[in-house]
C-alpha cells in the first residue's frame, strides 16, 4: 500500500513531540525544581515573569495544571511562592500608578483605622492639609457621635507625619533611587522614630526620652525598617514615584522576608505579610501588611516577649480626601451640631 503524502513527516513530528514530553517529566521527576519544565519555558518568555508575578498572591503557593498521557488526567504541580523581592517589586510597580493629586491647603484627609492593643477598635480621623487643626469621633454623655476639632500645635522639630503637607514636601524632594532613597531616610533626622539608636547622652525610661544633640540614625536594619515602615503609616499623602521607591528600598533591608502562611491584620483581613525579626532584647518581630490584589499599604503588626511582652497592631480600613471633618469620602458634610471646636486655653 503506497504511504500517503506526508504522513512520514508528520509521524516524525509526533514521535519527536512524545519523546520530547517524555524527557520533560523525566526531568521534572529527577531534578530538584517543583515548577515543571514546560512551566519554566513559559516563565522563561520575553514579558511574561513580571506579569506573572504581579498578578500572584503572594504568600501563597500557585498550581500549574499539567497534562499528561499517562492516563492519570491532569496532575498538579506545586510552585514555590514569589520571593521578597518580587513582592515588593510588584508593590512598587503598582504603588507608581497611583494617583498624584494634592489635596487643597483647607481639605481634610479622613483616615479610618483599626487599633489593636488591648481590644480593638475603630478610630476615624481628620487632618486638615495644612496641618493647622485635626479632628476624631467620639460619642457625647447621650450616646451621640461628636466630631471633636481641635488645634494642631506640633511640639519641637518637624518629624515625618506630623504635617501633611509639609510631610509631603519633604518626602517628594527624596531621590526615587531606592538605595539614595534608604541613605536619606537613614540619616536625615525628620524620618527618626523612638526606636532609633540612642547615643550616651540620650537616656529612655517609663516613655521618656531625652535626645542628645546629634541627630539619631538609623545605622541597623532594623532602625531602617522600622523608618521605612513609619513613612508608610504615618504620611497621609505620598507621590507616587517615591511611594514605589519606598517598596524598594525596604527589599534592600537585611532580614526582610515574606511569610508563606496566611496572616490576618488588625481589621481581620487575610493578605500578603512581610516580616522583620529585630536582634534585640525583647525578641520583637514586625509584621507588614499588604493588599493581596494591589499590594496597598494595610497596616502593620508589632510583637515584644519577654518580661514586657505585648502585642499591638494597625490597620489602614478607609482614607480619603473631604471637605469637612466628620465628613466620609463620597459622603455629605455633616450636621453643624455634631460638631465641636476645642481651642487651647490662652497662655498669657
Amino acid at each position: 500500500m503506497n504511504t500517503p503524502v506526508g504522513f512520514k513527516q508528520r509521524l516524525g513530528a509526533e514521535l519527536a513531540l512524545l519523546e520530547r514530553a517524555r524527557a520533560e517529566r523525566a526531568a521534572e521527576e529527577t531534578s530538584g525544581h517543583d515548577m515543571p519544565v514546560a512551566a519554566r519555558r513559559v516563565f522563561a518568555r520575553p514579558g511574561v515573569r513580571r506579569t506573572a508575578f504581579v498578578g500572584l498572591a503572594a504568600g501563597t503557593v500557585a498550581a500549574i495544571i499539567v497534562a499528561t498521557s499517562g492516563g492519570q488526567g491532569a496532575q498538579t504541580q506545586p510552585v514555590h511562592a514569589m520571593t521578597v523581592a518580587q513582592v515588593l517589586d510588584a508593590a512598587a510597580v503598582n504603588a507608581a500608578k497611583g494617583p498624584d493629586k494634592e489635596p487643597g491647603l483647607h481639605q481634610w484627609v479622613y483616615t479610618d483605622n483599626v487599633v489593636c492593643t488591648d481590644d480593638c477598635g475603630h478610630r476615624p480621623s481628620w487632618e486638615r492639609y495644612d496641618g493647622v487643626k485635626r479632628a476624631s469621633l467620639s460619642k457625647t454623655s447621650g450616646n451621640r457621635n461628636v466630631v471633636f476639632v481641635t488645634d494642631n500645635h506640633p511640639q519641637g522639630p518637624g518629624k515625618v507625619g506630623d504635617q501633611p503637607r509639609e510631610t509631603r514636601e519633604v518626602l517628594s524632594r527624596l531621590p526615587t533611587d531606592p538605595r539614595k532613597l534608604l541613605a536619606r531616610v537613614s540619616t536625615d533626622p525628620f524620618f527618626a522614630t523612638p526606636g532609633d539608636p540612642r547615643s550616651a547622652s540620650m537616656y529612655y525610661l517609663g516613655g521618656l526620652h531625652n535626645f542628645s544633640a546629634d541627630p539619631p540614625l538609623a545605622v541597623t536594619p532594623e532602625a531602617q525598617f522600622t523608618r521605612i515602615l513609619n513613612v508608610l503609616q504615618t504620611a497621609s499623602t505620598i507621590p507616587p514615584q517615591i511611594n514605589a521607591a519606598l517598596y524598594r528600598a525596604l527589599a534592600l533591608i537585611p532580614g526582610t522576608k515574606l511569610v508563606s502562611a496566611p496572616m490576618r491584620d488588625a481589621a481581620g483581613r487575610s493578605g500578603i505579610t512581610i516580616a522583620f525579626d529585630f536582634q534585640d532584647q525583647f525578641r520583637s518581630h514586625g509584621y507588614l501588611f499588604l493588599d493581596p490584589s494591589t499590594y496597598a499599604y494595610r497596616g502593620y503588626r508589632l510583637d515584644r516577649h519577654g518580661d514586657s511582652s505585648f502585642s499591638s497592631s494597625f490597620a489602614r480600613v478607609a482614607t480619603g480626601i473631604v471637605d469637612h471633618p466628620g465628613q466620609v469620602p463620597g459622603g455629605p458634610a455633616p450636621d453643624s451640631s455634631s460638631v465641636v471646636v476645642v481651642h487651647p486655653p490662652k497662655t498669657r
